[in-house]
């Protein structure tokens, strides 16, 4: 029971992107023949349209709630700070301050030419020209922005490949598992890259249909293929990332915890008792960062490491330690 490489390489090859409608389609008729496959019903997956397509393996008032998203980002790597250099925090903060400084030197440069070359121009029209160039530069960053958003990026391997090839694994163990079957639910998200949208839907939905999550412990699975630092991340301080964090530190493994609102943000920002699950990197400065995603280079995916990873979530749900 076991993300064979076999598997891997099927959604690798025949859904590198699942970025545009009918992409995600296949995807998800994918994901309902895998589940099939290791022995959910099709009574047992059901789709939530809120926000996006969500497919639902199980019963969403369970006790654990497994997540990925399944939608593929475009290509905004610069825009998330995937330096190796400053990690993702310190690339963050350079990149808003980037933008304040590009607009001064563009608001800057119609007079700098004006007095340059001495041309005869009334000051009123100098005020004019240098708030014209900061607002074409600030119209440019945005365009740039806009653009890196919608063109589709080839390779995903890690974001979020990783998380989708977890929660099969793990659901595969818990369908042969009858004590745990019952107790855990496998949610595959749309929408993510598009901010968390398909999660916050599915909340909603969840919401109105009487099903309390606040009950729940979500473990949301994002880039868990590359990266050598495991690393729980929740916006607050919740219970469920308190006993995940201690269950792996007792196995004499050495994870680090981080609550942030901003950095590593993902879908277990729209449930309460929430953590996410991934594995970074130390930047040259010492500061973690996820390594390629959003880039062209995104082709990295240990299938050794996501088996490591979910037979140990595995074992610590049988034994109750989270």
């Amino acid at each position: 029971m076991a993300v064979t490489q076999q598997t891997a390489n099927e959604i690798f090859e025949n859904h590198p992107t699942r970025f545009k409608k009918k992409e995600k389609e296949s995807m998800r008729a994918e994901l309902r023949a895998k589940l099939k496959e290791i022995g959910y019903s099709d009574s047992e997956i059901t789709e939530v349209k809120a926000s996006g397509t969500n497919l639902v393996a199980g019963d969403p008032h369970a006790e654990y709630i497994f997540t990925a998203h399944y939608d593929t980002p475009g290509r905004t790597g610069w825009m998330l700070g995937t330096s190796k250099w400053f990690g993702m925090t310190g690339a963050n903060i350079f990149l808003l301050a980037l933008m304040p400084i590009l607009i001064f030197i563009g608001a800057a440069l119609p007079e700098l030419i004006i007095n340059n070359f001495n041309l005869n121009v009334e000051q009123e029209a100098v005020y004019g020209l240098n708030f014209l160039a900061g607002y074409i530069v600030l119209l440019v960053f945005m365009a740039v922005m806009i653009i890196s958003m919608v063109v589709k990026n080839k390779n995903n391997r890690n974001d979020n490949t990783s998380g989708v090839l977890s929660l099969l694994a793990l659901a595969e163990k818990v369908a042969a598992d009858d004590e745990l079957r019952g107790k855990c639910c496998f949610v595959f998200f749309d929408n993510e890259e598009w901010g968390l949208l398909g999660s916050a839907g599915f909340a909603g939905y969840c919401k109105k249909n009487g099903i309390n999550l606040k009950k729940s412990k979500v473990i949301n699975f994002d880039c868990v293929g590359y990266g050598d630092v495991l690393t729980f991340v929740s916006t607050k301080s919740t219970p469920v990332a308190k006993s995940v964090t201690a269950a792996f530190e007792e196995a004499g493994q050495k994870p680090v915890y981080k609550r942030s609102r901003m950095i590593f943000l993902s879908d277990h920002a729209n449930f309460k008792n929430s953590v996410m699950v991934s594995y970074t990197k130390h930047s040259l400065i010492g500061l973690l960062y996820l390594p390629l995603i959003h880039t062209a280079k995104d082709v990295e995916c240990d299938i050794g490491q996501i088996d490591r990873l979910t037979d140990n979530f595995y074992t610590f749900v049988k034994q109750g330690k989270i």
